[in-house]
């Protein structure tokens, strides 16, 4: 206490705070400090990887950057320029050499039709298939040039880590590497897009593939995926997956096909199940147009593909593939669609096939690897000791063995049971305690 001017004044000492609260400011005091430091460091990260990122954001997201580097950022086309060589100039064949040649790679494509061959050299068209489209790369970084001997097939094929892009009909694809396995590389990567099964010998595209060459080390993958030719040449944003039993040489095609602005390629070292799930969407794909052609919308086409995908996942395991893979681009994706788009040739089968036309007369006109894949897949389901009653449905509409009513019946007659036979009776487990 004090005196002054007469009057007594009371000084306070301020009380020191206590030891918890001091330790826990300091806490709060670091945690701030450090997350702002965390993205300082992340914000100088997204920066530096902006050469492979920042072309893919929206406005706001560069402007949260900081600087838009967008008009400073090349396009990345790979490492190395590969030699492709693609078989076949159909509508596949050409979006596969396009699609090659946008990641700036030298490719060639074999054909037979010399006519066809001189236009597109010419031209730079391919008068047959997507006439509309221009095979002439942005800059002029690459082109396509056109083959039609096997003298020249051979020069090409001799070049060293060569990738041959098989794009023919599957039915075709045994008989032709049987008859020129001399002129394939042994060390060649052959990359398969058919989607099919070999009919005579009941075998996966793959397996059939290696029988013709006699060769049990040729290097394979396996392109799938939801991929219709005319929307990969119009440049529209696609996604494949690649499958191969050494992984290194699905990353190959990987870095060969991504051009990280219209195709975008996935690896997986699951190729039965990549193979199965693009070859047997093709039958699937013909029913899904038989529900159109009988007349039924949206709620039975929905209920086939979700049921008929549950059918492909048990056979896709039953055949020692991976089912997680029928659950991506290859197996859900390829089924979508091939199910829900008119472009499908599968699909306009079914179609027809409910309007009374037959399998023959259709087949005369393009190719529908659906007819032939039903068969093997019974044969696959009997060996498997599977039901696979939407399979069967359709094997039996395409052979004219049941009829459209009985169809229905026969599906919708079936027992009443879970959805999911293999998940838990209650998924829950509730607790009291």
């Amino acid at each position: 206490k004090k005196t002054m001017f007469g009057k007594t004044m009371t000084a306070r000492i301020p009380a020191m705070p206590n030891i918890p609260t001091i330790v826990a400011l300091s806490f709060g005091a670091g945690i701030f400090a450090a997350t702002h430091l965390m993205r300082l460091r992340d914000r100088e990260r997204l920066r530096k990887a902006c050469s492979r990122t920042q072309k893919h954001l929206r406005k706001g997201q560069r402007a949260a950057l900081g600087v838009d580097l967008t008009s400073y950022i090349p396009i990345w086309k790979g490492t190395s320029r590969q030699k492709v060589v693609v078989l076949g100039a159909g509508a596949f064949g050409t979006a596969m050499a396009y699609a090659a040649a946008q990641g700036g790679n030298d490719v060639v494509i074999y054909m037979r039709d010399k006519n066809q061959c001189y236009t597109i050299n010419t031209e730079h068209r391919n008068p047959r298939y997507l006439s509309e489209f221009s095979l002439l790369m942005e800059g002029g970084s690459s082109e396509i040039r056109g083959i039609c001997t096997l003298e020249d097939l051979k020069v090409e094929l001799e070049t060293p880590g060569v990738v041959i892009v098989h794009a023919l009909p599957c039915q075709l694809t045994p008989p032709w590497f049987r008859e020129h396995k001399d002129i394939i590389p042994h060390d060649a990567l052959i990359c398969v897009t058919a989607k099919g099964l070999y009919l005579p010998t009941q075998q996966l595209m793959g397996h059939a593939i290696l029988d013709a060459l006699d060769r049990a080390e040729q290097p394979l993958a396996f392109l799938s995926g939801p991929s219709f030719a005319e929307e990969i040449m119009k440049g529209n944003p696609t996604t494949l997956v690649v499958a191969s039993d050494d992984l290194f040489q699905a990353v190959r095609i990987q870095r060969m096909m991504s051009n990280f602005k219209t195709i975008r390629v996935f690896t997986s070292d699951d190729p039965v199940g990549v193979q199965l799930g693009g070859a047997l969407k093709n039958p699937l794909a013909v029913g899904a147009g038989m529900v159109a052609g009988m007349g039924f919308g949206t709620n039975t086409l929905s209920a086939v593909v979700v049921r008929a995908s549950h059918e492909l996942r048990q056979l896709a395991a039953a055949m020692g593939g991976n089912p997680r893979t029928i659950d991506g681009l290859a197996g859900i994706g390829d089924l979508m669609l091939t199910c829900f788009s008119s472009q499908s040739r599968n699909q306009r089968c079914g179609q027809r096939l409910m309007k009374g036309e037959t399998v023959e007369d259709i087949q005369k006109e393009y190719t529908v690897e659906g007819i032939p894949t039903a068969d093997v897949a019974i044969i696959y389901g009997d060996m498997c000791g599977l039901e696979l009653p939407i399979f069967r449905c359709v094997h039996a509409l395409i052979h004219k063995k049941i009829t459209p009513d009985e169809a229905v019946m026969s599906l919708m007659g079936r027992r009443s049971q879970y959805e999911m036979k293999n998940s838990p009776r209650n998924s829950r487990k509730i607790s009291f305690s």
